[in-house]
């Protein structure tokens, strides 16, 4: 039969779309942007359910319960979107490890932190003491002093206080601002309350920490 002799109805069309908006959701790497394929996806195939006949009730309702699902998702997500503006200065967080993180973790992790400005001489951490945030460096300079001795100088886009919050003990060093920085900390204990509930949030986290500590060890600034 040629190709144009097959019967193609308007049902057909709606059925081509939502599959076809379906499959191209699973190429999605962004999570927004796939559960809105998604809902788009499944609401054309809904119309084709629809225009088809026949008894589709359980497959209408079942579609309604996926969209009901990613529409309250996407809705969490835009909602973090309005949170990031309300800190301020975000953009300048993307920066260093955390450049590359999606918008849903890093309004997550960023809403566990606050800004502050600080002097030169004005230590982040303490050797040997407890470490209350994992800081990272926006702007300025800082020194690492272990055992007395200078063991690394830290600048923009560098966790202070990785080891520290991975581990789960004191400070390994002493870090000094060397020149007037201004510093995000992340609140260690939202942050863990935070990825203990959040797989997500867990891997991309330790992820920006490996990179960071690979870059430290490759320049030479391990601590």
């Amino acid at each position: 039969m040629p190709f144009s002799d097959i019967p193609f109805d308007v049902h057909d069309i709606a059925g081509t779309i939502s599959y076809t908006l379906i499959a191209l959701s699973y190429w999605l790497t962004n999570i927004y942007w796939l559960r809105v394929m998604a809902v788009v996806g499944l609401s054309f195939e809904i119309l084709y359910f629809s225009l088809s006949g026949g008894a589709m009730h359980t497959g209408i309702a079942w579609n309604l319960v996926f969209i009901a699902i990613n529409a309250y998702q996407i809705y969490w997500l835009v909602a973090e979107r309005i949170r990031l503006r309300h800190l301020g200065e975000v953009s300048d967080l993307r920066i260093g490890p955390l450049a590359d993180l999606q918008d849903a973790a890093f309004a997550r992790i960023a809403a566990t932190g606050s800004w502050r400005d600080l002097p030169s001489g004005m230590p982040i951490t303490k050797e040997g003491e407890p470490v209350d945030a994992l800081t990272l460096i926006v702007s300025g300079r800082a020194e690492v002093e272990a055992g007395g001795r200078v063991m690394a100088r830290l600048g923009r886009g560098a966790f202070v206080g990785e080891m520290a919050f991975l581990s789960g003990q004191t400070a390994s060093a002493t870090v000094t601002v060397a020149e007037e920085a201004r510093i995000f900390c992340f609140d260690t204990v939202k942050l863990r309350q935070l990825i203990e509930r959040d797989d997500a949030v867990a891997v991309a986290l330790h992820r920006a920490l490996g990179r960071d500590l690979l870059e430290k060890l490759r320049s030479g600034n391990g601590a």
